[in-house]
């Protein structure tokens, strides 16, 4: 008895020991994320001299070279491997519709209320033979695509799956299953993709679809083509004689081997007015490279964009959306360095990271989550910033006013994660955390809006740092005057914390929980 007495003594002083060796360096390089440097680096991102930081403009731009500039002085390697830099670019793609006629099978569709059409443009002449791909999926237990020849035609698809194949419960996960079904028929070469979508789901769509719009990809625009048709409009050309569109989907539902609807004798053709124009754009990032564990990432965002300047040529600064979150980053980033500097190196890599175009969609780290220079597998955690640089509505009467941070998804994918920052907030900042918009019934749905989602959906871990909005949300007044420093500099110091805990930790946060929001 005493001998396993003594044992389990010795096993608490040594873990008692081990955090005491891990806190007392995170203490020490936490105190270097400062007030002061906060508000140097700020001060030149929300300058007027970079006109608001529009993605694909000047100054977005300007604040990539910044961004690099601060990357190269500490010393951090490019976080682009494939081309050793610190820019991972892609094409902002810009499609304005000034007419467009389509007709299938002799059948004219009205735009909007028949037809749309998917970001990312559409070709200003096309007809072709068409090919009906059933729901379009490819997995390996139903495979819609088995056998046909896709190359050169235009794919029909519809939108659903068989009724023993587990549905997603996100009200918004239809939009994610329309893009990857649309991807997936492009990759076996189709030079157009029709989805057919339920009428409940096409107003959805339509409702949203604009004739100006806004699409991502590694190269200029080709002028591909991606066309949402209502299931109504469709009713008029995709049953057979033998077949209305009730015999597809159970004939769907049953097999995966597509119903043959004879289309070699259907005609599609499409001729359309557009303008499309194409911008560069980039993510900038940094790694630190970990000892142990350095083939698993932690990966730390915020985006730099904003929202350039109103038609009268005032200029949107974008302190605190996202000027603060940038920051932080910037601040992380020289917290660690400093840290590995002095022989304390994190064990897993850490991947520093500004996305743009967020305030156009999520697009840059959606683009980079499409083409991970990192594999998504390993990459443990994202802790994502975005403003934390103001005191909303709810904490301005407040004692704590300056000691508060909103707080989102850290429990929706991993116990684990959530567990580490709470345990790491309480040994290190003692701040507030607010869980207000973390309820899945929030109708603001901050977890859907910001750069963290990008890497939710591929089953990361994350957690988003949110202030609350202001008066001056995306309004002219977003200054660097009005952020309150010493509190954006706590925040981040509870990011790098968090980051601290997660790179040094024996395993990896467990994802043990479905998110289907």
């Amino acid at each position: 008895m005493r001998k396993i007495l003594l044992s389990v003594g010795m096993l608490w002083m040594a873990c008692t020991m081990a955090w005491a060796q891990q806190a007392m360096p995170a203490t020490e390089f936490m105190q270097t994320i400062s007030a002061d440097d906060f508000k140097a680096h700020l001060y030149f991102l929300a300058d007027d001299l970079l006109e608001g930081r529009e993605t694909g403009e000047r100054g977005q731009h300007l604040a990539a070279i910044y961004i690099r500039a601060q990357f190269m002085r500490l010393g951090l390697k490019p976080g682009n491997i494939q081309d050793d830099t610190y820019f991972q670019k892609y094409y902002l793609n810009r499609t304005k519709i000034k007419d467009v006629k389509m007709t299938i099978d002799g059948v004219e569709m009205t735009y909007p209320k028949d037809f749309v059409t998917a970001s990312g443009g559409v070709a200003e002449k096309l007809d072709g033979e068409m090919v009906f791909a059933g729901y379009g999926i490819e997995t390996a237990d139903y495979n819609n695509l088995e056998g046909l020849e896709i190359e050169g035609k235009i794919a029909v698809a519809m939108l659903g799956r068989p009724d023993n194949m587990e549905k997603p419960t996100s009200r918004f996960a239809f939009v994610e299953t329309l893009r990857k079904r649309k991807q997936a028929l492009e990759e076996k070469g189709a030079k157009a993709v029709v989805m057919v979508v339920p009428d409940s789901t096409y107003k959805v769509i339509r409702r949203y679809a604009r004739r100006s719009s806004i699409s991502i990809s590694g190269e200029k625009i080709q002028g591909p083509t991606g066309i949402y048709l209502s299931q109504t409009a469709a009713s008029q050309f995709l049953p057979s004689k033998k077949m209305d569109m009730a015999g597809i989907q159970a004939a769907l539902n049953t097999s995966a081997e597509v119903p043959n609807l004879k289309f070699k004798k259907k005609k599609f053709a499409l001729e359309s007015e557009v303008e499309m124009t194409s911008k560069e754009a980039s993510n900038v990032l940094s790694v630190l490279e970990g000892t142990d564990l350095k083939d698993e990432y932690v990966v730390i965002t915020g985006h730099y964009d904003h929202v350039g300047t109103d038609k009268d040529g005032v200029v949107y600064n974008g302190a605190d959306d996202d000027g603060s979150g940038t920051t932080a980053v910037l601040e992380i980033a020289e917290a660690f360095v400093k840290a590995a500097e002095a022989g304390n190196r994190p064990r897993r890599s850490i991947i520093f990271m500004t996305v743009s175009g967020e305030e156009k969609g999520l697009l840059g780290s959606e683009f980079y989550t499409d083409n991970p220079i990192y594999p998504l597998e390993q990459t443990v955690t994202n802790l994502n910033i975005d403003m934390i640089g103001r005191i909303d509505n709810r904490y301005a009467e407040k004692e704590d006013a300056r000691n508060y941070v909103y707080v989102i998804g850290s429990d929706k994918l991993s116990s684990d994660l959530h567990a580490i920052h709470e345990e790491a907030n309480k040994q290190y900042t003692n701040l507030t955390l607010d869980y207000k918009y973390n309820d899945e019934n929030d109708p603001n749905r901050f977890y859907y809006r910001s750069d963290h989602y990008n890497f939710a959906k591929n089953k990361i871990p994350i957690i988003f740092y949110f202030n609350g909005t202001h008066v001056d949300y995306h309004k002219p007044g977003d200054d660097p005057y009005k952020i309150e420093f010493e509190k954006a500099a706590k925040i981040a110091q509870l990011a790098f914390v968090t980051a601290w805990e997660v790179a040094n930790r024996d395993e990896r946060p467990v994802v043990d929980k479905e998110d289907n929001r």
